[in-house]
């Protein structure tokens, strides 16, 4: 799919929520739910998304720069940075921000950021599904805690029988994943530390946005928590709206209809709950702003 295309639907996406919210709900009524909410809270729950974003710079920092004994704070800058292009842009084109910011800031090997980054998407998307299994397996044991199970043997099992699988791929692909293998994380111990690393940075994340989608449904904090984890596995769909627009909506209400919860009250709720993620997100972006220039190079 082109770069043009993705804009195109992105915005028509964007463009049919906001003309159907209008229409059946009014924007006037759900803007006005932010008027209860405390702002002391607001603030606290604030303070603890950013943890979780300067938690993913430091995760960032020692996969890719503590080795090569970078200056810590420049991560901060590049993963604020890229985290809200990727809040803002559609279709993942913020992603594509990383390679280029290492680039810049590094004059790193733009196959290199791309392969690390790529690994550290696969441990976010795996984090994110064992979270959401844990709390799933509070509402519905049988599925949870199968789909449990299943994340944690077969990451162990690829790891014990690699080899083995290894061998089954065909000659002319075995030698170039061989060619590959430089792009690996180095050691298992920098896989293990930034596997825990990206469990810690999610459990912060939805933490703060299951207590911030408390503020605006009457909802219990597990069914809270797979709302919000559903929402947020959105972003790996191949198409979303301009901002994640449509789709994180959509994801929510997938979630918290079969709850029993009604449409018009799971639908501003999710709303309100995505347009305080934006929120954060444009936050950040004075605040690596504001961190000082630096310039090296590997």
């Amino acid at each position: 799919m082109s770069i043009t295309l993705r804009w195109i639907l992105a915005t028509l996406i964007f463009a049919l929520l906001i003309l159907v919210v209008e229409q059946y709900y009014g924007w006037a009524g759900i803007l006005a739910q932010w008027a209860v909410v405390d702002l002391a809270d607001l603030l606290l729950l604030t303070l603890l998304t950013l943890t979780s974003y300067v938690l993913r710079a430091e995760r960032v920092y020692r996969y890719f720069g503590q080795r090569l004994q970078h200056p810590r704070s420049a991560y901060l800058k590049i993963s604020f940075l890229h985290n809200a292009l990727n809040n803002f842009l559609p279709m993942r084109l913020g992603e594509a921000a990383f390679p280029l910011l290492m680039k810049r800031q590094f004059k790193q090997s733009m196959l290199n950021s791309t392969a690390g980054l790529v690994w550290i998407r696969l441990m976010d998307l795996h984090a994110l599904l064992l979270l959401a299994a844990i709390a799933l397996g509070a509402l519905l044991p049988a599925i949870g805690y199968l789909a449990l199970a299943a994340l944690i043997v077969g990451p162990v099992g690829l790891a014990l029988f690699q080899r083995q699988l290894f061998a089954l791929v065909p000659k002319r692909w075995s030698a170039k994943l061989g060619e590959l293998q430089h792009l690996l994380p180095h050691s298992r111990g920098l896989i293990i530390s930034t596997y825990l690393q990206t469990l810690l940075i999610w459990i912060v994340k939805l933490a703060a946005l299951t207590l911030v989608l408390q503020a605006f449904l009457a909802i219990d904090f597990v069914s809270a928590w797979v709302a919000v984890t559903t929402a947020d596995l959105s972003g790996v769909l191949p198409v979303h709206g301009i901002a994640g627009s449509g789709t994180y909506e959509a994801a929510m209400l997938a979630a918290l209809t079969p709850m029993g919860f009604e449409l018009e009250a799971a639908l501003s709720a999710a709303i309100n709950l995505h347009i305080y993620l934006l929120g954060v997100s444009a936050l950040s972006v004075p605040v690596a702003l504001l961190v000082p220039a630096t310039r090296q190079t590997s």
